[in-house]
């Protein structure tokens, strides 16, 4: 037994010789492992390609053109968006122009109304003051015609009482109007 074990050592050793990591059976093992691999990475190469690349490369072309587009979509809107800007800033100063001309409008006009109604107030009121005065005038005439009228029947009373019957009476009114405007027509020019 002792011989058995020995020889199988020995044949352990030679085995373990054999099978080095340079021996032909390991590089045998090594080209089959290469090859196997290499047919893998082909195959995976193919399957990657077919089914996953040319999907993602599909996906990522019709994304670049849907940014493409709306790339394109975002500039057209900021020209619009500009044109309109450009638009509402014309019709902006186009509406502050006419609100300045309606204005100096109404200032004219309003300065034209002004100016015909200060005419037309100074008008009435001089016709107004010439009205009066012509009232005053005449109130005047009919009061001294009153006064003239009760002074000439005073002083013909008066005039009866003292002299009596002894003048006529027609004499007595004819002396006391002729006085009686003379002392009035020189009232009448004192107050003028």
């Amino acid at each position: 037994m002792y011989f058995e074990a020995i020889n199988l050592l020995f044949e352990a050793e030679e085995v373990a010789a054999e099978s080095s990591l340079f021996s032909p059976d390991q590089f045998a093992g090594y080209a089959v492992t290469a090859l196997l691999t290499a047919v893998n990475v082909l195959v995976a190469y193919i399957v990657i390609k077919k089914f996953i690349f040319k999907p993602i490369v599909k996906m990522i072309h019709n994304r670049e053109e849907a940014l493409n587009g709306e790339l394109d979509a975002a500039a057209k809107s900021k020209e619009e968006a500009e044109g309109v800007v450009a638009m509402s800033k014309q019709t902006v100063d186009d509406a502050r122009k006419k609100a300045s001309e309606i204005l100096e409008e109404a200032q004219e006009t309003a300065n034209k109304q002004s100016e015909l109604i200060i005419k037309k107030a100074n008008t009435d009121a001089s016709e107004i003051l010439l009205r009066a005065e012509e009232d005053v005038a005449r109130m005047k005439r009919v009061a001294l015609e009153e006064m003239k009228d009760d002074l000439t029947d005073l002083a013909v009373q008066i005039a009866r009482k003292v002299l009596g019957d002894a003048v006529d009476q027609s004499t007595l009114e004819a002396s006391a109007a002729k006085y009686t405007d003379e002392v009035i027509e020189a009232e009448v020019k004192k107050s003028e």
